[in-house]
């Protein structure tokens, strides 16, 4: 692939959290119940006036703040949601609005994949010489779609966004994008689905078959087109659909704990958002001991089916 590269990183939590025992007051279930079967505490949920481009400017203002060159040089902004404020227009334009930004801007829609596929959209883009800064947000508020008398789905989800600022020249200190994929099973778009005004629902058991075996096949076939075995990788990341998932996931492809980047036990299934709050904070976590030529891999499944995977490697000029 041509250069791309990461160089700056933020992300968004809502301070009110969700917790098990707050869920088991209005819906048949206890705390262990669900400890038991999804390995989730509590996740965080928005209020009820934040919308998702709220939570979006919140990681986009954050990264910019902090990132390698000034908010108005931004060229490109895509928001990856499956939560937008409205149908029309795009959450993006709302993003860029409320930070006074004059980026070219607009949504992908690849539910809980949308950040490898906002990704390959970016990356495309960057490749034509159009743009050379752009923003990537994934931000969703899935808690809007959720109906809290339904056992089934409340106790999995919870909102948060997170940004990533691409460029194409090295920077000193960040992530170069070496490989992407993505693939489609359409004919389970059915399995999981939000209807227009109305409210989240899956095939539970469906899913975590077909989640569970897109995750592993995204995850090999990344490792095999670069002739890596998991024990190459620095860090390992998958959508966060639910720890027990997570566990069974890494056990199938040889990760070990040490490897294993993860937030959905406190933070929930926070649809596509997820698998960007999960690198951005592993990030941050591991500042002071990630170096120069390690590998990070990500892998994302969602409805539709989607699924896809990126190669990262770390940039350090230290470390050289």
């Amino acid at each position: 692939m041509p250069a791309r590269f990461i160089v700056g990183t933020a992300f968004h939590h809502p301070d009110q959290r969700l917790t098990n025992d707050d869920l088991a007051r209005t819906v048949s279930t206890t705390d262990e119940w669900i400890q038991t079967h999804t390995g989730i505490r509590e996740r965080r949920r928005a209020e009820d006036d934040v919308n998702t481009s709220d939570l979006g400017v919140i990681a986009t203002g954050r990264a910019l703040d902090g990132g390698p060159w000034r908010p108005e040089e931004l060229e490109l902004l895509i928001c990856a949601t499956s939560t937008p404020d409205h149908l029309a227009p795009s959450t993006a334009s709302y993003i860029c609005n409320k930070l006074g930004l004059k980026a070219v801007a607009f949504d992908v829609n690849a539910s809980c994949s949308g950040f490898i596929y906002g990704l390959a959209v970016a990356s495309g883009l960057m490749e034509t010489g159009a743009y050379e800064r752009v923003a990537l947000c994934a931000a969703e508020k899935y808690t809007r779609t959720i109906d809290y008398s339904d056992r089934r789905f409340s106790i999995f989800f919870g909102d948060s966004a997170g940004t990533v600022l691409l460029q194409s020249e090295r920077p000193a200190v960040g992530a170069e994008l070496l490989d992407l994929t993505m693939s489609n099973r359409n004919e389970g778009a059915d399995l999981a689905v939000t209807p227009i005004n109305g409210y989240f629902e899956m095939d539970g058991p469906a899913i975590k078959e077909v989640a569970s075996a897109q995750l592993v096949d995204r995850s090999r076939e990344m490792l095999e087109r670069h002739g890596l075995a998991a024990s190459d990788l620095r860090a390992f990341m998958a959508h966060q659909v639910n720890y027990r998932l997570l566990v069974e996931l890494v056990a199938e492809l040889g990760v070990t704990d040490e490897q294993h980047w993860h937030n959905v036990e406190t933070r929930g299934n926070q649809g596509g958002a997820g698998i960007v709050t999960t690198y951005c904070a592993g990030v941050e976590r591991h500042a002071g001991d990630l170096r120069d030529g390690d590998l990070l891999l990500l892998a994302v499944v969602g409805s539709g089916f989607t699924s896809g995977a990126a190669l990262l490697r770390w940039v350090d000029e230290s470390d050289r």
